[in-house]
């Protein structure tokens, strides 16, 4: 485990500064009075002011347009004013214009070098433009006329690191610990991150050493401490020191981390798994630490017993952490992986009683339902899911789907129907949802409904294999438009090919059409390519039989269709008097 070390808090007061010098309007903004620029005379310096000031009354309004107008016309009375080319570069850069605001701002800092607000802002704009160097120029001659002022060595030292000038960088951490009467911790530790950065470790450790001695029962520092000796190659030394601080704090998560990642860089992988598990038993190590070393372990290999280590993690997240409900969807979703789909559900289940405003836990347990073919929960649930969101089409295809499952037909129909008012962009599920209307429909008797939303599907996806199939099988099995049908058939058996099911489609539509030798030709493909215990193929192989006068084989076939399951009193009855019968 690397330390984290702590950024610049002042980076966010120079990045912060320039909203605030821009709509502020207060006694401490830089006057036109105090700040030098021509002598005027009478008139013109009455001219100036009332420009001046109506410019900033109109920027505190937001007339920004109108601002500029009024500081660019006291620039042509007084082109070196400060305080105008001030503000017409605040303007500028307000409008990320920094190129130019810099030509403004540089005048205003010619004309009042002294000024802060000036100063600043010209490393504001610098720093936009990537001129780090040119900023820590800016900041050299403020820290001369400013040389009280804290902040200015603080953005210094920035302004240093971002030009790469590192040891000058800790030169000015010096001093700024020179200027404090008190140890500042925040201070040590960006001088360690530049130690570490330019490899002076040893001085890194006398630095740690100063936090360790400020802050005594603060077992992070150790830590850092340890990382040091590891990146110094120091291993024994921070081992050691791992070791002395698991037994001053045996429920410090961050020791068993650290303990871990040397085992684990030692190629110790038990020893290494089980400081995992000790830091992942600890409530303090937080939620965010836990799932970002499950999801490397999950990524980044294809291991099972690494995968296997990430399930035992995930459990003891869930243990340490029951109402989270982050720890409960990553446990389900390892689980559902491993196909423990029962314990997945559960997981998910407690995620969404815990936390039922997140879309994504609803769909991942209502794809697990779906897996499981439990269609009764899948119905509840996706109801109870289109409750809380019920502009998401996605939920009315899962409940669809379910009443499709528990024979609900016309309860299907109604949830693919809605479903189709809140697709967005997605024609593969819309087209799903007509497909399932055309089934549903079928089982309903309601035919003109159902080749309705079969031609709707195929409108969006022609190629539709699924839909050309079923389509035209129910059109042959209802004895109507035959050739439609069979150019249906043809074109999904070109799609997907050697598929039993496409294939008796294609015979029985043969069949029906009284092509009884190309009906046969179809039916054994069908039964070589995986339908020899297809009840129905068999079935209907029998009957293209006995419509050749091939009778006794078309009885055997017939036999066979029984046995594999296709018992019905018709069936029985054709096997008895060897005679077929009209379906």
């Amino acid at each position: 485990m690397k330390s984290t070390l702590k950024k610049q808090v002042y980076a966010g007061i120079m990045y912060g500064m320039i909203p605030l010098l821009f709509f502020s309007c207060s006694a401490s903004h830089p006057s036109v009075s105090s700040a030098p620029g021509k002598q005027l005379n009478q008139d013109d310096d009455s001219k100036f002011k009332t420009l001046y000031y109506n410019g900033l009354i109109q920027k505190t309004q937001s007339n920004l347009d109108d601002a500029m107008r009024d500081f660019r016309q006291c620039l042509t009375i007084d082109p070196l004013s400060p305080a105008a080319n001030f503000e017409v570069a605040q303007l500028l850069e307000y409008d990320k214009q920094h190129d130019s605001a810099l030509v403004y701002i540089k005048k205003a800092v010619a004309g009042d070098p002294k000024n802060m607000w000036y100063g600043n802002a010209y490393a504001h704009d610098l720093q936009e433009l990537g001129r780090y160097k040119e900023v820590v120029k800016v900041y050299d001659n403020l820290i001369k006329t400013n040389a009280g002022e804290i902040d200015l060595y603080y953005k210094l030292a920035l302004a240093q690191l971002q030009a790469q000038e590192y040891k000058e960088a800790l030169e000015t951490y010096n001093k700024i610990g020179t200027k404090s009467d008190q140890a500042d911790d925040d201070l040590i530790m960006d001088k360690i991150e530049i130690l570490e950065k330019i490899k002076e470790y040893p001085q890194a450790e006398v630095e740690i050493e100063k936090l360790i001695k400020n802050n005594p029962s603060t077992p992070q520092y150790e830590d850092m401490l340890g990382n040091l000796y590891d990146l110094e190659g120091k291993n024994e030394k921070a081992f050691g020191l791992y070791q002395k601080m698991e037994q001053e704090y045996p429920h410090d998560p961050m020791v068993h981390l650290s303990l871990a990642d040397y085992y684990k860089s030692a190629n110790q992988d038990k020893p290494a798994f089980e400081e995992l598990k000790k830091a992942f038993a600890e409530p303090t190590l937080d939620i965010e630490t836990k799932i970002r070393i499950i999801l490397a372990l999950n990524t980044f290999t294809n291991s099972d017993s690494i995968f296997n280590e990430a399930l035992t993690l995930a459990g003891e997240m869930v243990a340490s952490d029951p109402t989270e409900s982050r720890a409960h969807v990553i446990y389900g979703e390892l689980l559902q992986h491993s196909q423990n789909l029962n314990e997945a559900r559960n997981q998910l289940r407690v995620a969404v009683s815990e936390d039922s405003s997140k879309y994504n836990y609803w769909t991942q347990l209502l794809d697990i339902e779906a897996q499981l073919n439990d269609a009764q929960d899948l119905e509840n649930e996706s109801r109870e899911a289109i409750g809380l969101f019920p502009s998401n089409a996605r939920l009315y295809y899962y409940n669809g789907l379910a009443n499709m499952q528990l024979k609900n037909y016309n309860a299907a129909v109604g949830a693919f129907k809605s479903g189709t008012l809140y697709v967005i962009n997605d024609s593969t599920l819309l087209d799903l949802f007509y497909q399932n209307m055309g089934d549903a429909n079928y089982y309903m008797k309601k035919y003109t409904a159902s080749d309705s939303a079969y031609n709707e599907a195929l409108k969006i996806n022609p190629n539709n294999d699924y839909v050309l199939n079923n389509y035209s099988y129910f059109l042959s099995v209802r004895d109507t438009n035959l050739e439609m049908a069979e150019r249906m058939s043809k074109k999904s058996n070109g799609l997907v090919q050697n598929n039993s099911s496409y294939e008796d489609t294609y015979a029985w539509i043969l069949y029906m059409s009284g092509k009884y030798p190309s009906a046969k030709e179809w039916e054994y493909k069908a039964i070589l390519d995986g339908g020899s215990k297809d009840a129905t193929v068999l079935e209907h192989y029998g009957n293209i039989l006995f419509k050749l006068g091939d009778k006794s084989s078309a009885v055997d076939y017939w036999i066979k269709a029984n046995d594999a399951g296709g018992h019905s009193e018709l069936l029985e009855r054709e096997i008895k008097d060897k005679q077929e019968y009209e379906k």
